[in-house]
């Protein structure tokens, strides 16, 4: 198992490449804890493993740059469309989701646990309302300012 720290366009990722399966170029990878199969376009099966080498010491990440453009491994969700939405504080990973879509809201209740940094924190209603969309899942890894729930 190789370890990397990644920063792509001012995220940062960290990244586990757990297992690749010599015989069909699938590697079983863990981003910010969240597991997927991979599969590395380009290899051969068996002739040729895939090498994961460290960058260089002196680089930094405006001096990595893909071979391809990749999507972000986290959800990526359709911009809402009315309504308030309720934005992420701070990075960290949704422990909880304690309201669904449709449900009506006061302002100051609970919608979902954000952990981060250790610490569990409740992530509040701005203003009463009914959730419209849920834009995050329990478990997924979020960014500060991204969106998570919109309240009309």
């Amino acid at each position: 198992m190789k370890d990397y720290s990644l920063k792509i366009n001012g995220h940062n990722y960290d990244v586990q490449i757990d297992d690749v399966n010599e015989n069909s170029a699938l590697a079983r990878v863990i981003v910010n804890g969240t597991s997927y199969e991979v599969e590395i376009a380009g290899a051969k099966t068996a002739a040729s493993r895939p090498q994961v080498a460290p960058a260089p010491k002196g680089a930094n990440s405006a001096m990595i740059t893909p071979a391809t453009a990749a999507p972000s491994p986290r959800i990526a969700a359709a911009a809402p469309t009315s309504g308030l939405t309720v934005k992420c504080p701070l990075p960290g990973t949704i422990l909880a989701l304690k309201v669904n879509v449709g449900d009506k809201v006061t302002a100051g209740q609970t919608l979902l646990v954000l952990e981060a940094m250790k610490m569990e924190n409740n992530i509040d209603a701005d203003r009463a309302g009914v959730v419209k969309s849920i834009l995050v899942q329990q478990g997924a890894t979020v960014m500060e300012g991204d969106d998570l729930i919109v309240i009309e």
